[in-house]
């Protein structure tokens, strides 16, 4: 696995488990990536984009596209699956968390 692999798998990680501290599971796009930034990764919206993609084709995010002013905006919301993810089940697009100590 290259380094590549290894941020974008990280990057997956660091969404849904963004998505798993909120109350209703949900976020949208551009506050995923203001969030992923400031935790640990250099990202562009569009690369954020991309990640919903490949997650909601995973099932471990649901999508939705609304309308604004701007043009149009992603919402994610975490599925169940995600919810597992996130928690530590293995997926091949998606790091594993660090145990809990």
């Amino acid at each position: 696995m290259s380094l590549a692999d290894t941020f974008d798998k990280d990057r997956r990680l660091v969404i849904l488990l963004l998505l798993l501290k909120q109350d209703d599971y949900s976020l949208s796009a551009p506050l995923l990536t203001k969030a992923v930034q400031q935790l640990r990764h250099r990202v562009y919206p569009d690369v954020i984009e991309a990640d919903l993609v490949l997650l909601e084709q995973h099932r471990l995010v649901k999508r939705e596209t609304i309308d604004v002013d701007s043009g149009q905006m992603s919402i994610a919301t975490l599925t169940r699956l995600g919810r597992d993810v996130a928690e530590g089940r293995p997926h091949p697009m998606v790091a594993r968390p660090s145990p809990k100590d």
